[in-house]
């Protein structure tokens, strides 16, 4: 899977950033969707195209959203902890070492339980 870069930087900078010259109005919106990242955006950073994301939401396994509209917004804290718990550890890791292994029985307890 392709990494998802979600940083501040990855917000979008027409929504984190509050133009001061703007108009009150669209310094609201702005506002008002600081640290969410669009549909688009978050398809961007996946590397998938937006349907893949729509076929995510539609079979649930998809980051937890906000619908607008038609709009579609993910909030980064949200998809921080999603990715998190997401991880996995990989399997071949801990077959190689000997904390991830069972415990082996000894001829002596295999002896016992054939009887």
């Amino acid at each position: 899977m392709a990494s998802l870069c979600l940083d501040e930087d990855a917000v979008d900078p027409a929504i984190a950033k509050i133009d001061e010259s703007a108009p009150a109005s669209d310094r609201a919106a702005e506002d008002f969707l600081t640290g969410f990242i669009s549909e688009e955006k978050y398809a961007l950073q996946r590397r998938v195209s937006i349907r893949t994301c729509q076929r995510d939401r539609r079979l649930r396994k998809a980051p937890p959203f906000i619908q607008l509209g038609k709009q579609i917004y993910y909030r980064v804290d949200a998809l921080r902890d999603w990715l998190i718990k997401r991880e996995r550890v990989d399997t071949q890791q801990l077959k190689e070492s000997p904390a991830g292994r069972r415990p082996q029985r000894s001829h002596v307890t295999k002896a016992i339980d054939a009887r």
